[in-house]
């Protein structure tokens, strides 16, 4: 495991990690799992923006790979800058704390779910080789047919605003009940092709 993967899994070391902007981890937590019905647009407006500046300047992808680094590292040098100016012993209270408990708690879950994902397909690819290459066979096809037949930029767009709204579709169980209702339909469906054979 690497270090960055074993900070990522471990609540103690990512909270140690994430202490100098953990005035910001608060107002993040809220804003991604939408406690106020307003976040998701301004998610998807953020998102939005981003890309459409993308798509505007058609930059390279040296450049657009190069500005998104600058961005990263010019807030990895801010943000701890802001949250100290912003931060002052009596603005850090219990409900903050609990919610930056929170918000580490969540990204080492979902931490741990990829990492026991890669796990899973690791010993999948061990014990059964031929479902597996057949498996990662046809979806890398679907996706090579997916990545021709629509704009990359858009995709990306998709993906990017997906991931965005994702923790607050699954902290609203909103997810979890558009699943169930697909699952239902596929086995509803299945069944009554069952009954007719």
């Amino acid at each position: 495991m690497t270090l960055r993967m074993e900070i990522l899994v471990n609540e103690e070391l990512l909270k140690d990690r994430l202490t100098p902007c953990r005035e910001v981890c608060p107002i993040l937590l809220d804003l991604f799992i939408w406690r106020k019905d307003v976040y998701p647009c301004i998610l998807v407006g953020a998102v939005t923006s981003i890309f459409g500046l993308i798509w505007y300047y058609d930059p390279s992808v040296v450049t657009a790979f190069s500005v998104l680094g600058l961005i990263l590292t010019v807030g990895d040098y801010l943000l701890p800058l802001v949250s100290k100016s912003v931060s002052t012993a009596d603005s850090w209270n219990s409900e903050k704390e609990k919610k930056f408990s929170i918000l580490v708690n969540r990204v080492t879950f979902f931490s741990v779910q990829v990492w026991n994902f890669q796990v899973t397909l690791e010993e999948w690819k061990k014990e059964y080789p031929n479902a597996y290459s057949s498996t990662l066979i046809v979806v890398l096809l679907f996706m090579a047919w997916i990545g021709n037949a629509v704009n990359n930029l858009f995709l990306t767009y998709l993906f990017v605003v997906f991931l965005a709204l994702l923790p607050g579709l699954l902290h609203r169980r909103i997810l979890h009940v558009y699943v169930s209702k697909i699952v239902l339909f596929v086995s509803n469906l299945i069944g009554s092709k069952a009954k007719k054979n």
